[in-house]
């Protein structure tokens, strides 16, 4: 069975870095089909325009192997809406947002009018969460609340200091799915029962974490196979579509 991996950086960053042959081995040995690639932790912060392209001109290298989320600072106000506009028109399938990196708690004013805008977009947004005090879940589902009609994917669920608000926040919130990076396998099993398969998605945020250890945590959850089928693949495959990949 091949997997989609939902969030992976690829570039030379100050904390962690990964290059698109390195990347495309481990993809190989692991069974990924497909990965959703987003920039280093430098652009993911400030430069965001070059992170974008080089993301972007991946997916243009490699259209059967990577889809592109961009990334876009919020601080940067009416410069970061145009920046995800030209992303959405080159065809990027997603908005990845760090509120560390980025500098700010999620809730804020200033990061409204980014969401809205992806959101009108059709793009689906992932946002890191469980690092204080910045990214909490219960921040994201008051967002998340604010548009229905946006599609969030709760980064990291809630690891490592907020995973006993990640279950409720997704409970309130149905617009929210979450990714198992991090994450014990009895915490994602759990997940699954509390509120289903259909809204856990796999990841490996790679290089930050092992992509065989990721993809082995997957293989060996207790789950069915048809749920295993919708983690590992079907649900991030209907967000991508949802996205117009």
């Amino acid at each position: 069975m091949k997997w989609i991996d939902a969030h992976c950086h690829v570039g030379m960053g100050l904390m962690n870095g990964m290059e698109e042959q390195e990347l495309l081995d481990q993809m190989d040995r692991n069974g990924i089909e497909l990965s959703v690639i987003v920039p280093w932790d430098q652009a993911i912060a400030v430069h965001n325009r070059e992170g974008n392209d080089y993301v972007r001109r991946l997916t243009e290298k490699y259209p059967d192997r990577f889809v592109a989320f961009c990334t876009v600072n919020p601080w940067f106000g009416a410069q970061a809406i145009e920046e995800l506009e030209r992303c959405a028109a080159s065809g990027m399938s997603g908005l990845k947002l760090h509120p560390v990196y980025q500098g700010y708690q999620l809730s804020e004013p200033i990061v409204l009018p980014v969401v809205e805008k992806a959101v009108s977009l059709g793009l689906p947004i992932y946002i890191a969460t469980g690092t204080p005090v910045s990214s909490l879940p219960m921040a994201l589902s008051y967002v998340a609340d604010l548009y229905p009609e946006g599609t969030f994917i709760q980064g990291h669920f809630g690891f490592s200091d907020f995973w006993i608000d990640a279950v409720p926040s997704v409970q309130k919130s149905s617009n929210i799915y979450v990714d198992t990076a991090y994450n014990l396998m009895t915490s994602i099993e759990n997940a699954v029962q509390l509120f289903g398969a259909e809204r856990v998605i796999f990841s490996t945020d790679s290089p930050y974490l092992s992509i065989q250890h990721e993809t082995g945590k997957l293989l060996d959850l207790e789950v069915t196979e048809e749920q295993r089928r919708m983690i590992g693949y079907d649900n991030m495959k209907k967000l991508l579509n949802r996205g117009g990949r």
